[in-house]
This record gives C-alpha cells, sequence and structure tokens, in this order.
C-alpha cells in the first residue's frame, strides 16, 4: 500500500497540473495550492470521517510540482493524514486509495503523451 505517488513528466507546469485537475475532479477530489509547487488534494469531510470513522472516510493528500534541471517535471502525491481516525481499515482505505489514484493518474499522463516514468512506494 502506497505512502506516496511520483510522476516525471515532460510538460510545462500548467499543462502537468492542467492533467492532474482534470484527473482529481473526475475522481471527486477537490485541490488547493498554497502556492505554485505544493497543494493539496481532499475528498469527503473530515468531521464525518471524525465522527464515523471507517464509514464515512476523509482522503487527503499533499500535492508537489518540482521542476528538474532538464526542462521536465515531477508530480508528486503523498499522503497527509493516516486514516487513524478510521482504524486499522481507514488506514489501509487510505492507502489504498493512493494506490487507485496512482493507476488512474499514470493512465492520464500516459494518455497525454507527457509520461517519462513514474513510482509508487
Amino acid at each position: 500500500m502506497a505512502t506516496f505517488a511520483k510522476f516525471h513528466v515532460d510538460a510545462h507546469p500548467d499543462a502537468a497540473r492542467e492533467v492532474l485537475h482534470t484527473t482529481l475532479a473526475q475522481q471527486g477530489y477537490r485541490y488547493t495550492w498554497e502556492n505554485p509547487q505544493h497543494g493539496l488534494a481532499e475528498k469527503g469531510s473530515k468531521v464525518k470521517a471524525m465522527l464515523l470513522g471507517a464509514f464515512a472516510m476523509h482522503y487527503q493528500y499533499a500535492l508537489r510540482l518540482d521542476a528538474n534541471p532538464d526542462g521536465s517535471h515531477t508530480v508528486a502525491l503523498a499522503l497527509n493524514n493516516t486514516g487513524v481516525s478510521g482504524g486499522a481499515l481507514g488506514i489501509t482505505k487510505v492507502r489504498t486509495q493512493l494506490d487507485e489514484l496512482y493507476g488512474v493518474l499514470r493512465q492520464a499522463y500516459t494518455a497525454a503523451g507527457t509520461l517519462r516514468n513514474s513510482e509508487v512506494g
């Protein structure tokens, strides 16, 4: 089960971010950026997750967009919450969801023709 997902893409930062935004929105996520490099993707309700545990999940992933020296970019998602409010099942769901996002984003960047390689771990 994943704690991070990285995508090395040959794309302008705006194009890399657009694929990320479109894909996350299709999966029901809302996202915010605190600056051009760091953001947050969320799905579900933190309050409901605290009250109902694994029955009402809250997924939250840190987003990062970094430039590489060769002009390519790295798009990364990482756990921003552990899912511990949902117990062992919640932890598993948060990590499994990241695995699923990895697959969907890998497919989206491949379809855009910009994916060099990707990594999940």
